[in-house]
């Protein structure tokens, strides 16, 4: 057929625009926003449970040789995984292994796992090492490896492996992960893929002895610079815009160089710095995913970080957003270890709430996010070992990360790691291959999962009204330069602390929270009866006009001291609190002292907006004491300074009202447990009439029980945990939905008795120590 010239025409612009395009998305340039993920048709009709397992006993990232033994002695361990009760063995390939030499591609070992996991019923889930790099990449582009901030430039030793942000270890780096996915294209068995496991800039090295923690930063390399210049240039436009941002007199773009250490005069640089390097991790997981997407769209790309980002902070080594990461992939998650041996002390009751709260909270836009490893066994590091992990445990841990809407559970490891200095840890079963009772209750749990599949994939947990703002900006104050007036590091952790605090005056009293992004407070704010701003110091100003506007629309907002103290560039607001809140708070900063330890701050009156509180309580401040000047007839003052200055105020605002408290209550009640500061915190939801949403009478009185539901259509899961020491007697008392009901033990499949009186279910069980429940009920049709 003959074309026409302009045809060609018209076919030859579409192929420019197209290559151009592609380059764009290969260079990984930046700019304010991220690459985006088109998330794709993908499989919910399975529920993962897993066990870490390549073949053989090596541990992760290293992988066992295949031999002509290997076929019978993986299956036989696979069987043993099958028989125990999962239904997916999550296996690994490694970059360094899988491509020794440039384009010569071995993935014998991850066909022979795929094609023995179909003959025994398993699905297969692969994690892709890229950190540990082959030898060859390094002697192709030596400009690729890493450089720290002191010019400190990282030799690989397998691992770290080198810059993605080169663009010829980036292009190999996504032709092996299109090389993974054509190796298992069309195997039945394979079901999806974690494409990073726990995202930093510098993975599985520990080079921080080389320089001082505290500053020590990557990547400094030519191309990490390059790639840098090329996001300043979507922000800025203009040379001179940055100049006047970052304090500078440079005459073009190709000058600048990211920041090394703070000054006095400005650190704008440091906190785009620190910006660009949340955005490059989200872009980075984007590309990844693609190239897999590329090849064999069908299958489920995740990943994970290292800890819920509740715990961390962006200058950890490059520490990722978990709310951007969730937009680069189809489920995003996190790394559970709550006996790591690195820990001070097992994670308690609260401090995992909150991590797993955090968590979901960041994968709304997915629907639920995955548990990319769930400690196994024991921890090790070095001669440091954690204490015993039990069947208990394991029983506890698994079912806690299904009640908060998990929707997959990948157990590290099947075997303890055989070397490095995590040797003999965290394995599910003995190196020998002895089954242990952690293995057979895991198990056990795995096949009541698999057996009710469908109940948790179209399960939700229930919507909250109340959400805690997560502002990372906020760890920033000062860039390098943070320090409290205590002389501690302001980021270890204040925001995170203040975070807790709040979460958990909630939690002891049955009250759902949500954790809400900065990032999504325009578009789901209005949900919300209560939205509280911890630590607020730092904050754009865009995200001030988003918690006016909730106010100005009827919401009811709480602020911690010196709400908008510092922008995003850095700068001071010229009233504090900034941006136009001492409108909306009918106040204005009228005095700051710095606290060594700890405070008080009275009651002053009694208040509706103070339901638990009366005249004379104390709460505990910590940081800093604020106090306020009112400028608004409407405002009230709720509590004082120990010299009688205002510290506590409300006012109405629009259709809403909100409340400014002139220290860190949360972060108080985080350290020293005062119960006046979590009756503050949990008060404001009963003054406006938010309630648990079920009665549950204990004994012993003071026993910690917690609750989580998971809603279907015409059913509800239940999930009762016993989270304190004592065995306990329980009386549960709940709204009905429907006035027929199928109420039963999810695991034993056997009726609980209960009675209905005036529209409220009402049920009686008791639970020892650590013990959980999973009951089912279903409408009666």
């Amino acid at each position: 057929m003959k074309v026409k010239p302009g045809f060609k025409r018209i076919l030859l612009l579409l192929l420019l625009i197209y290559f151009a395009l592609m380059l764009q998305v290969r260079s990984g340039s930046g700019g304010s926003g991220q690459e985006k993920f088109s998330r794709m048709s993908i499989p919910e009709n399975f529920f993962p449970v897993s066990v870490w397992y390549t073949g053989g006993k090596v541990r992760a990232p290293m992988i066992e040789a295949v031999t002509a033994s290997s076929r019978s002695e993986w299956k036989k361990d696979l069987e043993q995984i099958k028989k125990l009760g999962f239904n997916t063995v999550r296996c690994w390939v490694e970059w360094a292994y899988n491509e020794k030499e440039e384009g010569k591609y071995d993935f014998s070992s991850l066909q022979l796992l795929t094609e023995l996991a179909a003959e025994v019923g398993l699905k297969v889930i692969c994690q892709v090492y890229i950190d540990s790099a082959p030898e060859w990449v390094g002697k192709k582009y030596p400009d690729s490896a890493f450089v720290a901030s002191n010019e400190l430039r990282i030799h690989s030793q397998s691992s770290p492996g080198f810059c993605f942000d080169h663009p010829g270890v980036r292009e190999k780096v996504l032709n092996f992960f299109r090389e993974a996915a054509r190796a298992v294209k069309g195997k039945p068995a394979f079901y999806g893929w974690d494409l990073w496991s726990e995202p930093h800039i510098i993975n599985w090295s520990e080079v921080y002895h080389l320089g001082d923690l505290r500053y020590l930063m990557f990547c400094y390399c030519p191309s990490s610079q390059a790639r840098f210049r090329d996001w300043l240039k979507k922000k800025y436009q203009s040379i001179d815009n940055l100049n006047e941002a970052w304090h500078r007199t440079y005459r073009d773009f190709q000058e600048v160089e990211p920041p090394r250490f703070g000054t006095i005069l400005t650190y704008t640089d440091y906190v785009d710095w620190q910006e660009y390097i949340s955005d490059k991790l989200a872009e980075d997981l984007a590309l990844k995913a693609r190239a897999i997407k590329e090849v064999f769209p069908e299958s489920v790309v995740t990943s994970h970080s290292a800890i819920p980002g509740l715990f961390s902070r962006p200058s950890w080594d490059g520490t990722p957003d978990d709310r951007k990461m969730n937009d680069s992939v189809d489920y995003y998650g996190v790394s559970i270890y709550p006996k790591h041996a690195g820990a001070v002390r097992p994670w308690p009751p609260f401090f995992r709430a909150a991590g797993l709260d955090f968590v979901r909270s960041m994968s709304w836009m997915n629907g639920g996010f995955y548990v990319g490893e769930l400690q196994a066994g024991y921890g090790v590091f070095g001669m440091k070992v954690s204490v015993p992990v039990t069947e208990q445990d394991l029983r506890d841990w698994i079912w806690s990360m299904m009640a908060y809407g998990a929707r997959a559970v990948n157990i590290y490891a099947y075997y303890p790691m055989s070397s490095g200095y995590e040797a003999g840890g965290y394995g599910l079963v003995e190196l020998d291959g002895k089954i242990t009772p952690r293995a057979e209750e895991s198990g056990r749990i795995a096949r009541t999962i698999d057996r009710n599949m469908s109940l948790f994939l179209k399960a939700r947990p229930p919507e909250s009204e109340i959400a805690v703002v997560y502002n990372p900006l906020s760890h920033m104050v000062g860039g390098q330069q943070t320090f409290t007036s205590e002389g501690q590091p302001v980021g270890y952790n204040n925001l995170s602390e203040s975070l807790q605090g709040v979460h958990r005056a909630f939690f002891e009293r049955g009250l759902k929270v949500d954790f809400l992004h900065v990032r999504d407070l325009k578009e789901r704010a209005s949900r919300y009866r209560l939205i509280i701003v911890p630590y607020p110091v730092m904050i754009s100003r865009p995200y001030v006009q988003d918690l006016i506007r909730y106010v100005e629309q009827g919401g009811t907002l709480l602020l911690e001291a010196r709400a908008g103290w510092i922008d995003e560039k850095g700068l001071a607001f010229s009233v504090i609190p900034g941006g136009g809140l001492d409108k909306v708070l009918g106040c204005r900063e009228a005095g700051l002292l710095p606290v060594q330890k700890t405070g008080k701050m009275v009651i002053s009156q009694k208040h509706p907006a103070l339901p638990w509180l009366s005249p004379g309580d104390v709460l505990d401040t910590v940081f800093f004491e604020e106090t306020f000047e009112l400028t608004d007839k409407k405002a009230v003052v709720l509590a004082e300074s120990p010299e009688g200055k205002p510290m506590l105020v409300l006012a109405p605002h629009g259709r809403g009202q909100a409340l400014i408290a002139g220290s860190f209550p949360g972060s108080a009640y985080h350290h020293f447990r005062n119960p006046n500061n979590g009756k503050f915190l949990a008060g404001l939801a009963e003054w406006l009439g938010i309630k648990p949403d079920a009665e549950v009478f204990t004994e012993p009185e003071n026993s910690l029980i917690e609750w989580r539901w998971l809603n279907g259509q015409d059913y509800r899961l239940l999930f009762v945990f016993n989270r304190g020491e004592e065995d306990c007697s329980l009386n549960f008392r709940v709204e009905s939905l429907w006035t027929a009901i199928d109420f039963r033990n999810l695991e034993t499949g056997e009726k609980v008795p209960l009675s209905l009186e005036k529209g409220k279910l009402n049920f009686s069980l008791k639970l020892e120590p650590q013990g959980v429940r999973v009951f089912l009920l279903r409408k009666i049709k």
